[in-house]
């Protein structure tokens, strides 16, 4: 008997080995935290070991095509409506935009009809919307690695977007196929929220205001770029950052629902398995406060011959100011070392195991009362705008 891997802070779900399988002896099946993870059927596996040497995780990624030190670039569309659309500076838009001018395919993340998340295939700009935006949630990849593949071999220009892990696990998927084609773009990734509370997040927001969820965003920016604002939809109403909406982020940010080899990442580094890697610039009100107006900013490693092709090619189309590593990484930590998982990581999980969704989200999720209360008096103080006078005189103390 062989196995996948032996621990699952070994495993980051790429799905590669599942698709290499001679014998299709692997199935995506999700654990009691809703991750899935490659399980073989014993009674016909052949021992041929593919499902573990193709591990790009375990195993490492390549990165001979890779400058010796990422170029770093700043950018905003000069597109208002992309910019305020988007949930940095529309370096995404930018780069989906050339690849369709050029005949080519997107895939990325996106929710479906039920608000899963899942990697899928846009051929056009309005299929591209639904790719934009931030979602907290590991995506399912499904069949994705094998439409990617069949997609380069029509001999389509195809841009790849995904967590870095994603990337290195498509490219190790793809062996010795011909990549010319492949545009591979790693976002600068906080960690996999489980799949599995983002349902019951789901399912506590319409039960507690018994109102069907319409739509989501993780990164609304009609309040500024800063911050994690979380925006619902319902019949007649949107609400914005209340107790109940916020419970998902921040258990998202407290690092108790990561996957587990998240806290194992072997690509929190500057050395990227993409072409080109984006994300928000944090920090750049300090290094550029001339660029930074709060609407977004795009953070943009170029990492190969590739890459710098590709921004090349859109140049035209942002407002570029070349950066340094020494500026970007201070904010970015994910980009210096794996996050740390909650000391009470455990607890939370039986915690919710014994006593649900509803039980975390008072203990962990800060919807309680004393959080409640601390919120509207908060809210009385701006109102009357007496916040800053209370930080003044904090900070004069």
């Amino acid at each position: 008997m062989i196995s996948v891997y032996e621990n699952k802070n070994e495993c980051c779900g790429c799905t590669a080995c599942k698709f290499i399988c001679p014998v299709d002896a692997i199935e995506m099946i999700a654990d009691k935290e809703g991750f899935l993870y490659p399980t073989i059927d014993q009674t016909i596996c052949i021992e041929c070991k593919k499902c573990q040497d193709i591990c790009a995780f375990k195993n490492g990624y390549s990165t001979e095509d890779n400058f010796a030190e990422p170029l770093v670039f700043a950018a905003r569309h000069k597109n208002e409506n992309v910019l305020l659309s988007s949930t940095s500076g529309g370096a995404f838009t930018a780069i989906s935009d050339y690849v369709f001018t050029k005949g080519g395919v997107i895939f990325g993340a996106a929710f479906d009809d039920n608000f899963n998340v899942t990697h899928q295939i846009a051929e056009d700009t309005e299929m591209r919307e639904r790719l934009k935006g931030s979602k907290y949630v590991q995506s399912d990849l499904k069949k994705v690695y094998l439409e990617v593949k069949k997609s380069l071999s029509d001999n389509k220009l195809v841009l790849f977007t995904g967590t870095p892990c994603q990337n290195a696990g498509l490219r190790a998927f793809l062996l010795e196929e011909s990549v010319e084609n492949l545009i591979l773009c790693d976002l600068v990734c906080h960690g996999a929220p489980s799949p599995l509370m983002w349902r019951e997040h789901l399912e506590y927001i319409a039960k507690k205001t018994n109102q069907e969820v319409l739509a989501f965003s993780f990164r609304d920016k009609k309040i500024g770029w800063r911050g994690a604002n979380t925006t619902v939809d319902f019949t007649g109403k949107t609400v914005s950052n209340n107790e109940i909406v916020n419970v998902y982020s921040k258990l998202y940010f407290s690092q108790t629902m990561t996957r587990p080899s998240c806290h194992n990442c072997k690509y929190t580094n500057t050395r990227r398995p993409s072409d080109i890697t984006i994300a928000d610039f944090w920090g750049i009100e300090d290094c550029m406060p001339d660029f930074d107006d709060n609407k977004g900013t795009s953070l943009i490693l170029v990492n190969t011959v590739k890459g710098k092709w590709i921004l090349n090619s859109i140049k035209e189309e942002l407002s570029l100011r070349e950066s340094c590593l020494e500026d970007c990484v201070k904010k970015q930590t994910q980009l210096q070392a794996p996050p740390l998982p909650a000391p009470y990581r455990q607890e939370f999980w039986c915690d919710y195991e014994k006593h649900g969704y509803g039980y975390i989200s008072k203990k962990y999720g800060g919807n309680n009362v004393k959080v409640h209360l601390k919120n509207r008096v908060r809210a009385v103080l701006i109102t009357f705008g007496l916040l800053g006078v209370i930080k003044k005189i904090r900070a004069g103390n």
